[in-house]
């Protein structure tokens, strides 16, 4: 047996084993209940529900950390630098930093610290062994509610991983290149033994939109908790990604729908923004909070308090008054700035949906379409949420141009450290106007990724070009 086919048929067992064992998770404790273990694959709408509702591996881990590396939020001081651990497991991160031509060096491309490629596309066969399982049971009346529920979720989980990772390893979208750029290898179905090629961006960006249309016609308006998706959350993704493709007015209007499902703000004068982590724990009682997802740091430690601190010119955006610069920072040690307003409530990331995001689709796309107005109405009833009533002065302009660099600015102040600063770089680099250059300086040497460099695009892991054949990026 070659070497592919040995590796290969090994990760399909782990990912087997994983899938069984993942139950235990849930509560179902299958292994008690079931003692044929050939019956404890899942057979039920409430076992496909179950599998989903695994919080660690579909709402935790997201593939966003190279987008989070890559971005301008933080930077490393040269002694942070020099501390960082230069082993394989984690030099990659330090050449994601720098934005090498190639980050991966050796065995940290073959293992589970690669999780943005890895746990994706775990968590995209998990939802396709859903939706091949449920294709096999024709629901009873009183079972077609859980039953499309389950279906939906699935829907909606797939095409959040694809999106995900179509912002790392995809080329920013140009509508007259995506029929012949790469996109992602599209598994629709559970079996990993077929290869799949990659598809064309059009494909990519084609499939998600099904997916997210597909879940929203089955998903109920508002899930039962946050880890669940909604219709409200797939509206919430089809704008974002409508955003993302510079279809104004289709990401307008379903921005506009999910607000009116749930569009509730935080006020942040309500809040103890002097404590340690800001907000409840995992969006408890957090009202913004439409889908929970977020990416821990274990792995990540070049995201951790020791070794960054929050860019010196971001900080320099919140005007003193703002709620958001106790709420999101802290001071760190040795004059570092540390983060510390997740919507997890915790040292994890946010990486979902909230509805601040929606009135910043929104007032984007009113302000593109030349509704002036209502772009401020927006901005400043998202604004007013963020300062002292008694503090408050209101933007006002007539002026189009003004008042779409205002969104875009806010977007940055509020949207901070959840993975979109990264989207936001790749699709305004096209627009002179809003392009810029990252810069780091580490000690005498500087480092530079220009606007539209091939390098906004990461190299697949070593194991997906070795053991599935696919085309690396070009970098």
């Amino acid at each position: 047996m070659d070497y592919s086919m040995s590796m290969m048929k090994t990760c399909i067992n782990l990912m087997m084993v994983l899938w069984l064992l993942s139950f235990t998770s849930c509560g179902k404790k299958f292994l008690d209940v079931k003692a044929d273990q050939r019956q404890r694959i899942p057979v039920s709408i409430s076992d496909y529900q179950a599998l989903l509702d695994n919080t660690e591996t579909m709402n935790g881990n997201s593939a966003h950390a190279l987008g989070i590396i890559g971005g301008d939020e933080y930077y490393l001081t040269d002694g942070q630098y020099d501390a960082f651990p230069t082993s394989e497991a984690f030099r990659y991160q330090l050449n994601a930093y720098t934005w090498e031509p190639v980050i991966y060096e050796g065995g940290e491309g073959r293992d589970s610290r690669v999780i943005d490629w890895a746990g994706a596309y775990m968590r995209i066969n998990w939802c396709n062994q859903v939706s091949d399982g449920l294709e096999k049971i024709t629901p009873k009346p009183e079972d077609s509610e859980s039953y499309f529920t389950a279906a939906g979720t699935a829907y909606f989980h797939r095409a959040f991983n694809y999106y995900s990772l179509a912002q790392l390893y995809c080329p920013p979208y140009d509508a007259e290149t995506a029929n012949k750029d790469m996109g992602l290898p599209l598994r629709l179905e559970a079996d990993l033994i077929v290869k799949v090629a990659r598809s064309s961006l059009k494909e990519t960006y084609d499939r998600i939109i099904e997916d997210l249309k597909k879940s929203s016609d089955r998903l109920p308006p508002i899930a039962i908790n946050a880890y669940r998706p909604s219709k409200a959350a797939a509206y919430t993704m089809l704008a974002r990604v409508y955003l993302q493709l510079q279809q104004y007015d289709q990401a307008l209007s379903f921005a506009e729908k999910a607000l009116l499902l749930q569009g509730a703000l935080i006020d942040f004068s309500d809040l103890e923004i002097t404590a340690n982590y800001t907000f409840p724990v995992w969006g408890s009682d957090n009202a913004e909070v439409i889908f929970m997802n977020g990416l821990g740091n274990f792995n990540l430690i070049i995201l951790g308090d020791k070794y960054s601190s929050v860019d010196t010119n971001l900080l320099s955006l919140y005007p003193a008054d703002d709620l958001r610069l106790p709420a999101y920072f802290m001071q760190g040690a040795k004059e570092t700035v540390i983060f510390k307003g997740s919507y997890t409530g915790d040292e994890n990331y946010f990486t979902g949906l909230a509805a601040d995001e929606l009135y910043l689709i929104r007032a984007e796309c009113r302000a593109r379409l030349s509704d002036v107005n209502g772009a401020l109405d927006d901005l400043n009833f998202l604004r007013k949420h963020r300062f002292l009533s008694t503090n408050y002065q209101p933007l006002e302009s007539a002026d189009q141009e003004q008042v779409l660099t205002w969104v875009l600015e806010e977007r940055r102040r509020e949207l901070v450290f959840r993975g979109v600063r990264w989207e936001d770089l790749r699709r305004l680099n096209r627009q002179q106007k809003y392009a810029v250059s990252l810069t780091r300086i580490i000690g005498d040497d500087v480092f530079e990724l220009p606007p539209n460099d091939k390098r906004y695009t990461w190299p697949l892991p070593i194991e997906a070009i070795e053991l599935d054949g696919l085309e690396q990026n070009d970098r």
